[in-house]
């Protein structure tokens, strides 16, 4: 194996690999959850974990060895550790999917044909109001006092 020299990697080479480290190590957050027993239920939504607790334990111990080569990684080539803000997440994702509520809209159905009258007029204003919502928790999520009372 040719010995590693970080101090020839170029900044841009550096933020290339960080940022594909990055997303795996994140992708490993979320396949560790699943591992944990993660199984939430709301409302439209739903998960079921049918792991078993011999596969649970077996990706635990995958995600534990690819975490050490990570950490080999990020010491050698100098890359560093980023942290990601909930609050700036929650106002990402909120500011983001509104554009998908704006899809209820009936003027935006009728890409699909034209939908029934009532339907329209049902939905257009719950579209509305659930935008009213994610634009609020994006406001709370910003720190926007006024937003939250």
């Amino acid at each position: 194996m040719t010995k590693p020299k970080p101090r020839e990697l170029s900044d841009t080479h550096r933020r290339g690999i960080r940022t594909t480290l990055v997303l795996l190590d994140e992708t490993l957050c979320h396949i560790e959850q699943w591992a944990k027993g993660r199984e939430m239920h709301s409302v439209l939504y739903g998960e079921r974990n049918r792991l078993t607790p011999a596969q649970k334990a077996s990706i635990i111990r995958e995600i534990e060895e690819m975490r050490k080569m990570l950490d080999e990684l990020r010491q050698t080539l100098g890359l560093e550790c980023g942290v990601t803000d909930g609050a700036r997440e929650i106002w990402a994702m909120s500011w983001g999917f509104w554009e998908h509520l704006e899809e209820l809209h009936g003027k935006h159905l009728r890409r699909y044909g034209e939908p029934p009258e009532w339907l329209s007029r049902y939905l257009d204003p719950k579209a509305d109001e659930l935008i009213e919502h994610l634009q609020r928790i994006a406001a709370i999520a910003g720190g926007n006092e006024k937003a939250g009372a």
